[in-house]
């Protein structure tokens, strides 16, 4: 299986890197009340590697806007709906 790389965040796009960072914000959130490290949270259950860890921090610090299929891995891990990951931002 691929690897999924999220995109930069594109400073021309109003918004984007607030909404980066909520849904970074989010992401760590739930990533630590599961008790999950960054490396886990970019595996799957089987070890499969979908994101480095350097990537899971770009994404929990907003410095990278996810991809909808990278969005869908992590609600999957974490086990939550991908609505929870984007709900109220």
């Amino acid at each position: 299986m691929r690897r999924l790389m999220p995109a930069r965040v594109h400073p021309d796009v109003p918004g984007e890197a607030r909404l980066a960072k909520k849904v970074g914000a989010r992401i760590r959130a739930l990533r630590k009340k599961k008790k999950l490290t960054m490396a886990e949270l970019g595996t799957d259950r089987r070890g499969q590697v979908y994101f480095e860890k350097q990537y899971v921090w770009k994404m929990e610090t907003g410095r990278v806007t996810p991809s909808l299929a990278a969005l869908s891995h992590i609600a999957k891990r974490l086990g939550v709906r991908l609505a929870a990951l984007l709900r109220d931002l």
